[in-house]
């Protein structure tokens, strides 16, 4: 009898297991604009600008995913979060660019859907794999217990921490905006320390609609290493012809100041 009770258990765990990982999950995004850019803005900028923009500003994505493959998308565009302000014949704008993202696990596939300038690109690759660093800490997101992990990257030339919380329940290595990689669902990730969040506000465990996962298709197709060429070298062709705010002298109207996590 106790050999039958356990059988029956351990076919019960691979069935709820089975069932959890499909389905989509609706995550809000929230950036503290005015720390972003007193943190990230080019040399130059008047701190005092910081004043005139938002406070913050959130954006709503789904993830629709299976065990093998996944699209993270933009649910309503809120690309223009203007701040309004005008100074010394500039108007400085804060616009967020959050490209569709799709993955497929089984082969270590990654396209991302991405605008460089007003050109289309698709970044082609393989899954980007992170030193994360779990560190034991636990908390309930939806219900969901889950364990923290972190790494530290760069972003625009300083060091990032990037803190995720994963629920094992959910045993798929997935997550927002390209993070996965983790044992379990990626529920939130913060960076430093809460400038920006990305926080699960839903999660439906079932089959999602027939035709929502499908690999971005716009663009000229490149790998990572060839986008980030393509990147910096009109970022630099613009630095030199004036075109970028934080130039000495310079800085042109209409300057916008991109931030992206």
């Amino acid at each position: 009898m106790r050999n039958l009770l356990l059988l029956f258990f351990g076919l019960l765990s691979l069935a709820v297991s089975a069932q959890n990982n499909e389905g989509t999950v609706l995550y809000k995004q929230t950036v503290y604009m005015r720390r972003e850019m007193q943190a990230n803005a080019p040399a130059g900028v008047d701190p005092n600008m910081a004043r005139n923009i938002p406070e913050s500003v959130t954006n709503e994505f789904n993830l629709n995913f299976t065990a093998n493959v996944s699209l993270y998308k933009e649910i309503a565009s809120n690309d223009d979060a203007a701040a309004g302000a005008e100074g010394g014949g500039m108007r400085f704008m804060m616009r967020r660019f959050n490209p569709p993202i799709y993955k497929d696990l089984a082969n270590n596939r990654q396209v991302e859907e991405m605008d460089l300038f007003g050109k289309p690109f698709l970044i082609d690759d393989v899954i980007q794999t992170r030193a994360w660093k779990v560190t034991g800490q636990q908390k309930k997101i939806l219900d969901y217990p889950c364990i923290s992990a972190t790494f530290t990257d760069s972003l625009m030339g300083r060091a990032r921490v990037v803190t995720a919380w994963f629920a094992p329940t959910i045993p798929v290595a997935l997550g927002p905006q390209g993070y996965g990689g983790l044992p379990g669902m990626i529920l939130e990730v913060s960076f430093d320390g809460g400038r920006s969040v990305i926080t699960a506000s839903e999660v439906k465990l079932q089959k999602p609609a027939e035709g929502s996962i499908k690999a971005p298709e716009k663009g000229k197709k490149v790998s990572r290493a060839e986008y980030n060429k393509i990147r910096d070298e009109k970022m630099k062709e613009m630095r030199e012809s004036g075109m970028m705010q934080g130039r000495p002298g310079g800085g042109a109207p209409g300057t916008q100041i991109i931030i992206r996590n």
